[in-house]
């Protein structure tokens, strides 16, 4: 209760600022650094208060920016959550370089039968489950009615290669939040990873063949797929070159370590736009190559999470207040079919893929959980159909997209802690023999 009064002061203190300020005579960055001091405080402090009961503290943090965001009380304007995006970058990065140092080839060689084998099924399964529910309730979607076969069948492919993307940013932020580690834990990342660099290609593959059937006048973009192609293999073969030079650092400097990852990160942030590069793969390979070709991969692990808190915070906050509750209130019953759908599909995949390659009852009965959440992947997949589909097709789609975002960044992170809780790979949160037997 204590700190619930604490946050609504805090709130209060600050509405109070805000309005005193004039609007003609407001500073836009100055009024950005206020609210990002508030946002910190209130988001950590929700976190702290929701993990009580179990919950994790990204969703508080989530639930923070859903409240003081734009589509609620209207603290964080859009042009506020649009003058932070510079952190989402150094987030990412953050939290790329944590899951390719997570990945461990000694550890996940182990799973590598079971990994590829859930990796399959869950895409096969989930491309085509929901392309079919698309199809089928074409008629519920406004600018799907009345349209030809063909535009359908595209419209269906599209969702259905967005839904089998996930958020490596969640994964991340949860293992690293319960310090959760075994062979469960290793299980899902190493399928997040594995995923992220599958869906990339896929979603190119996808786009090509959907444009001839969306639309009459065009045709099927080959040098599309190969421009991704080439920009994935550029991608990877930038993170090992600044794994490289992490390691040197580490190796030969060694002092003020953070300080230069932070220096890296802003460097490799402009270089990757300037290329059209994939951030998120650049420092994966990085973590990946530091972790099992160096011996500095736990010093880079512990000094990440020794100073990333405040980033981590502020970029789950942020997300939050990005989620457009407004659209997924326009289009709610289609969202709602298409979360359920995604949850049923993924569920049906990991249990098809692990039966096959004689996984545990664990991860038949949890393994699901670990794949729902989804953030800036598939955002950002999205933003590119908005552009590459004529209009206004690409921007129907990326709204319904928005609005499933929003359900699955809130119930995923819950889902994925519990399975990690129920897996007894969460230190001093291991589960009763009772209370494990127990299963919903």
């Amino acid at each position: 209760m204590r700190i619930l009064i604490f946050l609504g002061f805090i709130l209060l203190i600050t509405s109070f600022f805000l309005f005193l300020i004039p609007t003609e005579q407001a500073i836009p960055e100055a009024e950005s650094i206020l609210l990002l001091g508030a946002t910190l405080m209130v988001a950590y402090l929700f976190g702290r208060f929701i993990n009580r009961y179990r919950l994790p503290k990204i969703t508080g943090y989530l639930l923070t920016g859903i409240i003081i965001g734009p589509d609620v009380l209207n603290i964080l304007s859009q042009r506020n959550v649009t003058d932070l995006q510079l952190i989402d970058n150094v987030a990412l990065s953050l939290i790329a370089l944590t899951a390719g140092g997570e990945f461990k080839i000694s550890k996940v060689k182990e799973q590598l039968k079971l990994i590829v084998s859930v990796t399959m099924w869950q895409i096969i399964i989930v491309l085509i489950g929901i392309t079919i529910i698309v199809m089928s309730f074409s008629p519920l979607i406004p600018f799907l009615k009345g349209q030809a076969f063909t535009t359908i069948l595209g419209v269906g492919l599209i969702f259905g290669v967005l839904a089998v993307a996930k958020s490596p940013a969640t994964t991340i932020a949860i293992i690293t939040e319960t310090k959760s580690s075994g062979p469960f834990t290793n299980f899902i990342l190493g399928i997040t990873i594995l995923k992220d660099i599958i869906i990339v290609l896929l979603f190119a593959f996808v786009l090509a063949l959907t444009q001839p059937l969306v639309s009459e006048s065009a045709t099927f973009q080959l040098h599309y797929v190969q421009q991704v192609f080439l920009e994935i293999l550029m991608s990877l073969g930038t993170g090992m070159l600044v794994g490289l030079l992490i390691y040197v650092y580490l190796r030969y400097i060694e002092m003020d370590f953070f300080l230069f990852l932070f220096s890296l990160i802003l460097l490799v942030i402009e270089i990757s736009q300037m290329l059209h590069l994939e951030l998120i793969l650049i420092f994966m390979m990085a973590g990946f190559v530091v972790q099992n070709f160096t011996r500095f991969g736990d010093d880079l692990l512990h000094t990440i999470e020794k100073s990333s808190l405040p980033v981590y915070v502020t970029f789950f906050a942020i997300a939050g207040a990005s989620l457009k509750i407004s659209i997924f209130l326009q289009n709610w019953l289609f969202t709602l079919i298409l979360v359920s759908a995604r949850m049923f599909t993924t569920h049906l995949g990991t249990w098809v893929g692990s039966h096959l390659a004689n996984g545990t009852q664990h991860v038949k009965r949890y393994g699901w959980m670990g794949f729902i959440g989804q953030a800036g992947l598939t955002l950002g997949l999205s933003v590119i159909l908005e552009k590459e589909l004529p209009p206004p097709l690409g921007s129907n789609i990326k709204t319904i997209i928005v609005a499933a975002i929003a359900i699955n960044q809130i119930v995923g992170p819950v889902l994925f802690r519990y399975s990690l809780w129920k897996s007894g790979e969460i230190p001093e949160e291991r589960p009763s023999s009772a209370e494990a037997a127990r299963s919903p």
